[in-house]
C-alpha cells in the first residue's frame, strides 16, 4: 500500500506540473497559482511520506532515491523531443 501511495503522489506532482505549465502558457496566472500551491503541497506530502517510511525502516536508501526521482510530465517530453 505504501508503494502505491508514493507512486500516486509522484504521478500527482507530474500531472500538477503539466497543469501549471498549461495554465502559465494560457496566461491564467490565478489558476497557475492554484496549481503551484497544489503541486507544492503534494510534493511536501510525498517527501514526508518517504522520510517517515525511511525512518521507520520500511524503505531502503535505493527505494528513497527512486521515490524522490521525478516522473516527467508532458512539458519535459516536449522539450526533450526538440533537443
Amino acid at each position: 500500500m505504501l508503494a502505491e501511495r508514493i507512486n500516486l503522489l509522484r504521478r500527482m506532482v507530474a500531472a500538477l506540473s503539466d497543469a501549471l505549465h498549461l495554465a502559465n502558457g494560457l496566461g491564467e496566472s490565478e489558476r497557475a497559482a492554484e496549481f503551484y500551491a497544489l503541486r507544492d503541497s503534494t510534493a511536501r506530502e510525498l517527501n514526508t511520506t518517504v522520510e517517515r517510511a525511511f525512518t521507520n525502516g520500511v524503505l531502503t536508501d535505493a527505494e528513497v532515491r527512486s521515490a524522490r526521482r521525478p516522473i516527467y510530465g508532458a512539458r519535459h517530453e516536449m522539450e526533450s523531443a526538440r533537443v
